[in-house]
């Protein structure tokens, strides 16, 4: 569960640092938007100097038109001709100069878009810094939960290494209890061997009592429920046995 976890959290952390790359870059793509956008405003700015130049052209033009109606109609009957002409120059730059005054209405509304543009992505590229600056924060936390979860995963691989070492020694320690057990089964085996041998060789005992001793601790010819007694009696002429050895030595 807690490799698991440290997986998880390393993956996490992955997907932070790509979310963190694919921030900045869109702060960058918001950054060279707002560069694009005072360009453009720069742009606008010199189209609405072009467009008053134009229009300070146009409304000359239409004096000049003016002018030389008025001297045309001073000319009566043969400046006739020049006054026609004089009327659509003054029509033709009335025209211009009132294109120009639309070109310039709608430079300056595409400037005011564009500031409005410059601001919304102003406002855009600060959301993304403090975006960017929560996942470098998120990015940590993450890294310290994927650093925990790694010392934890590495803290129950040693205690799991301890019990395996542990449960090696407890099996050993009841391997050695058996032999033990059985090597101390083993001595009381020899030492009733050799309680059974030295009962063998008694000091000034007679040959008929060792006869008569040998088959009471054989049982022969005696029932088993008698067969205490007849130990006990064996035991007692042992013993007088022995007394009359003492006595004839």
């Amino acid at each position: 569960m807690v490799k698991r976890t440290a997986a998880g959290a390393q993956e996490a952390s992955r997907v932070v640092n790509a979310a963190k790359d694919d921030a900045e870059t869109g702060g960058q793509v918001v950054a060279d938007a707002v560069a694009a956008m005072g360009e453009i405003e720069k742009s606008s700015e010199q189209i609405g100097s072009i467009i008053s130049v134009i229009d300070e052209i146009a409304f000359q033009t239409n004096l000049l038109a003016l002018n030389a109606g008025v001297e045309a109609a001073r000319a009566g009957e043969a400046g006739r001709g020049f006054a026609v002409v004089a009327q659509e120059v003054r029509a033709l730059a009335q025209r211009s100069a009132e294109a120009a005054r639309e070109i310039k209405a709608l430079i300056l509304a595409s400037t005011q878009q564009v500031d409005a543009g410059v601001v919304l992505v102003g406002k855009t590229g600060d959301a993304l810094d403090r975006i960017v600056s929560q996942v470098v924060k998120i990015n940590e936390v993450v890294r310290e939960i994927a650093v925990s979860a790694q010392n934890q995963a590495t803290g129950l691989e040693q205690v799991n290494t301890a019990l395996n070492q542990m449960d090696q020694i407890t099996q050993q320690n009841a391997a050695m209890v058996e032999e033990a057990t059985a090597a101390s089964h083993a001595l009381a085996m020899e030492a009733d061997n050799l309680t059974v041998l030295m009962g063998q060789f008694r000091i000034g005992e007679t040959p008929e009592a060792q006869s008569n001793r040998r088959d009471l601790s054989k049982g022969a010819g005696v029932p088993s429920n008698l067969r205490p007694i007849a130990q006990s009696h064996a035991r007692a002429g042992s013993a007088a046995a022995k007394i009359d050895g003492w006595d004839e030595f």
